[in-house]
């Protein structure tokens, strides 16, 4: 597995790549650091111009140059990895965006900082959430990384995201055994029964309802034995089981990661420039979970 992994100065890189040696065993490391300093002032710079640096600028990058040598050394030596070094001038979410697909990445791990309500309602994202929205391939974002990654929540909305991480952990399986919830959130009659004007469909509503659990339990059933059987080792000790809870989803999967280790959900359906739009479920997870949240891309 190739990994690049974003440093910066308030994300202790030790603290990224224990988080990714935990789930998986990545065979190459590339660390990324992006030195944006006054770029505005410099519009025609971009990938043609990336050997030119304007004379007051060189300071910063070989300042971050130096970062990135004392990060790539607190990579510890018994992981036996090959550890790459990048260090350019540019955005940072567009620096490791391009890093990772010049090197064909299978993940990105990156920290994340938290966002306010504001940021939040309007999508005025981190540089995680911009990397997770435009990122060619998987993003692992983490906030803190718990003592053992044991238990996985899998929200599920449909069969595509089902199949896209099902791909995903037959191509990338976890080092050690985890437990799975796959979860399918049914959003509650609420928002009918406080509008009078509906009352009288209030039966009609209830019976789509209950009609939506019933599909959704028969769904992630039928999906945790397919991710069992995709996830399952030679000696079959990784487990998935489904549960289906109703209300807001993005709440009730925000409450649940409290439980959970890691939180995985596909990306299929956002793979456009709206795939984090204002409102989304994932985008919410992304920045409200306090575990790690895997976005399979």
């Amino acid at each position: 597995m190739r990994v690049v992994v974003a440093v910066d100065q308030s994300d202790p890189t030790f603290k990224l790549v224990h988080a990714v040696t935990r789930l998986y065993r990545p065979t190459e490391l590339t660390l990324v650091h992006a030195v944006d300093h006054g770029l505005a002032q410099y519009p025609a710079m971009g990938p043609t111009g990336r050997g030119i640096v304007p004379e007051e600028l060189r300071p910063f990058l070989d300042s971050g140059r130096q970062f990135l040598e004392q990060a790539a050394q607190s990579v510890p030596s018994e992981l036996n990895l090959t550890v790459k070094q990048v260090c350019e001038l540019g955005n940072a979410a567009r620096v490791i965006i391009n890093t990772a697909q010049m090197e064909a990445a299978d993940l990105i791990v990156t920290g994340a900082r938290a966002l306010s309500s504001e940021e939040i309602e309007f999508g005025v994202g981190s540089v995680s959430h911009r990397i997770a929205s435009y990122a060619p391939c998987s993003t692992l974002v983490v906030k803190h990384v718990p003592e053992q990654i044991r238990r996985v929540l899998v929200p599920i909305n449909g069969i595509d995201d089902a199949a896209e991480i099902q791909r995903w952990l037959l191509a990338h399986p976890f080092r050690d055994p985890v437990e799975m919830t796959v979860l399918h959130v049914v959003p509650t009659l609420e928002a009918y029964r406080q509008d009078g004007s509906l009352a009288h469909h209030d039966r009609f509503h209830e019976n789509l309802y209950e009609d939506s659990v019933s599909w959704g339990q028969n769904l992630v059933d039928n999906i945790a034995v397919k991710l069992s059987e995709a996830s399952a080792p030679a000696d079959g000790c990784y487990k998935a089981h489904g549960r289906v809870s109703s209300g807001n989803p993005a709440e009730v999967i925000i409450e649940e990661s409290a439980q959970q280790d890691l939180v995985m959900v596909g990306s299929h359906g956002f793979q456009s420039v709206a795939r984090f739009m204002y409102g989304s479920v994932t985008q919410k997870v992304l920045h409200r979970a306090p575990v790690p949240v895997l976005v399979i891309g």
